[in-house]
């Protein structure tokens, strides 16, 4: 063991047994008063709204939090939750863009926003446009199923139809270094997953049929929200494999290709787009906050929450992922 090693586990040991007793809270911030903004490049038209709703980065249902490098990331599915409430109050609003710059995430995340975006198209009986931007795979193509048209740019990246799930095995490794599981568990299965010990064949069929089940489903929504694809091409087409905006179009992924000024011509002509100002063009919006969001059903925060110092200074101190995804990750 060098020098530098025994420096680094000394003050490791210096620090952990102060874990417990020093502790940083998280003092709650007021409540934001969202800003309506109007997109540059679109100067205000009419009294009609088209509200621009960003999908961007990983989708997961909970707050992700932050160490001493990284800032905590609020959830997607309440920020999406909060813009969609917000537009369905407002009657100037005639349509929405969802501005999808995503890879996917969690299959129970990207089936929230799904069902989110299905119960304000019926409430508010609007027209709903996703925009694929750079990436808009796997989940982010799963929960643009609820939209009434996909445009992408000609440069987006698609597809990635499927489910995964992340997990390693160090148990041979770790043999050689005399380490062993000590997991007590009340049946053989109970520890499944465990990357100390053998992944069984039995262990391995239980998490395929987790994995297939929710393939299926996946490939269900994507029957609903591309009625004109036979199930059997949906099936060859849902390999996993992403496309490219042209290949999305030929094979009838997308429905059509442009750039954003494109999408706000195209939102104005689909069906449920009632316009209250003929001849003058809508304006475009988008929610601003500049504190943070309010709270909803996604995101309730504890007054009292708490962070161990540990994991403040450590950033890769994690916890393990053991979530399905439908996710594009190479």
């Amino acid at each position: 063991m060098n020098f530098r090693t025994k420096g680094f586990l000394l003050l490791l040991l210096g620090i952990l047994p102060f874990t417990h007793c020093i502790t940083i809270p998280l003092t709650p911030q007021p409540l934001a008063i969202p800003q309506e903004k109007l997109v540059e490049g679109f100067p205000e038209g009419g009294k009609d709204k088209i509200l621009v709703i960003p999908i961007e980065g990983e989708i997961f249902e909970r707050k992700i939090s932050g160490n001493a490098l990284t800032k905590d990331k609020a959830s997607l599915v309440s920020l999406v939750k909060i813009q969609l409430a917000l537009a369905l109050k407002d009657p100037d609003i005639k349509a929405v863009i969802l501005k999808v710059d995503s890879p996917g995430g969690s299959v129970t995340a990207s089936d929230l926003i799904y069902h989110e975006i299905l119960e304000f198209k019926r409430k508010k009986g609007i027209p709903v446009l996703a925009l694929f931007m750079d990436v808009a795979a796997s989940g982010a193509y799963y929960l643009s199923m609820a939209t009434d048209h996909i445009q992408a740019l000609p440069t987006t990246t698609t597809g990635s139809i499927g489910v995964i799930m992340f997990n390693i095995n160090a148990k041979e490794a770790l043999d050689k270094l005399g380490i062993k599981s000590m997991t007590i568990r009340s049946g053989p299965n109970k520890a499944t997953g465990n990357p100390l010990e053998e992944f069984t064949s039995e262990q391995r069929k239980i998490y395929q049929d987790l994995i297939t089940e929710n393939y299926e489903r996946f490939l269900q929504i994507v029957k609903k929200g591309r009625p004109k694809l036979k199930e059997s091409d949906i099936r060859r087409l849902a390999d996993g494999r992403i496309y490219s905006t042209n290949q999305a179009l030929r094979e009838g992924l997308v429905d059509s290709v442009g750039y954003f000024e494109d999408a706000v011509t195209t939102t104005t002509k689909l069906p449920g787009y009632r316009s209250s100002s003929p001849g003058l063009p809508p304006t475009v919006v988008f929610y601003s906050y500049q504190k943070s969001v309010p709270e909803n059903f996604y995101q309730i925060e504890s007054n009292s929450a708490e962070k161990n110092l540990l994991e403040n200074i450590l950033p890769f101190k994690t916890s393990p992922d053991y979530r399905l995804h439908y996710l594009f990750s190479p």
